[in-house]
């Protein structure tokens, strides 16, 4: 998103709304007939909330009996701080308005960036062409696929499967016990200092497409494949980084659609303010300066 840090603020949003709404609406149904999965005192929660909640929260159906018991756990506490007049505090009262104020901008922002950004894949072949200076490659690296087993007869085993033809990240994701045996093995892009001296000594040396034969190393046996290689200052495959181009111009847009709509909002809306003016040298905020009334106009109003 256009501001430092938004991604971990929506996140934040989402934990106090969920909360927010829990705290003052509790898990009560609507429908006595729906069958009542907990109760903690007069609040429950039925199949179908359960059912919405989990959905809305990602958490898998295999989870329902955590869910339940964190959610009894969560309404006795709240129950209890009730109990206390916490809900009347003023600092509960400030907090739920700005997580409300937040939480609406932030779904204005989507909406307004989702009906009018559009990258376009000529828009990324001129960025990349512009600035290749960006995709510099700083060092030698190269990607590497990767097995690692504990016992040699497993690589063994693995290393026959791949020379008879059987794909390298299928045997990786059903033999390998590494880190990234759910990517198929693949490590992406690595510089010697990025790996054990072992796996660069052969990753380095072999050319691409090619794979290594076993070898070991304190954390057991392995296989690499090496299927992209990169020299220092050359410049990174557009199908590389296209990935980063598009954020790249996702940014700059929003950007200019943010500022646009700030605009068209103080032009359409009547703005006073009475603070004096802050300085913003030096400041990298990117909100738009507010045209401020006199307050000999603000008068006239």
């Amino acid at each position: 998103m256009i501001f430092s840090g938004q991604r971990e603020r929506r996140c934040r949003i989402g934990v106090y709304i969920f909360i927010g709404v829990s705290l003052f609406l509790g898990c009560r149904a609507s429908n006595t007939d729906k069958e009542i999965v907990a109760r903690v005192g007069d609040a429950i929660i039925t199949r179908e909330d359960l059912k919405q909640k989990m959905a809305w929260e990602g958490i898998r159906p295999d989870q329902e009996s955590e869910f339940v018991d964190r959610w009894v756990n969560r309404e006795l506490l709240y129950q209890e701080a009730k109990r206390l007049g916490l809900r009347k505090s003023e600092d509960l009262r400030l907090e739920l308005e700005l997580v409300e104020k937040e939480y609406l901008i932030q779904k204005l922002l989507e909406r307004t960036f989702s009906d009018k950004i559009q990258i376009l894949e000529e828009e990324i072949t001129a960025y990349y062409e512009k600035n290749k200076d960006l995709f510099q490659v700083d060092d030698d690296e190269v990607r590497v696929f990767h097995i690692l087993t504990k016992t040699k007869e497993e690589s063994d085993l693995a290393y026959k499967e791949i020379m008879a033809g059987k794909a390298f990240d299928k045997v990786a994701r059903e033999r390998s016990i590494g880190m990234f045996r759910e990517k198929g093995g693949d490590m992406g892009f690595i510089k010697k200092d990025d790996v054990i001296p072992e796996v660069a000594r052969y990753a380095f040396r072999l050319t691409e497409g090619s794979v290594s034969p076993v070898f070991s190393s304190k954390y057991g046996y392995h296989i690499l494949k090496v299927v992209k290689k990169r020299a220092k200052d050359s410049v990174k495959d557009l199908m590389d980084v296209r990935d980063e181009v598009i954020q790249r111009l996702r940014v700059s847009k929003e950007r200019s659609v943010y500022f646009d709509l700030l605009f068209q909002l103080q032009n359409k809306t009547k703005v006073y303010v009475s603070v004096p003016h802050s300085s913003r040298e030096g400041s990298d905020s990117l909100d738009v300066p507010v045209v401020r009334e006199s307050t000999e106009e603000a008068g006239k109003r």
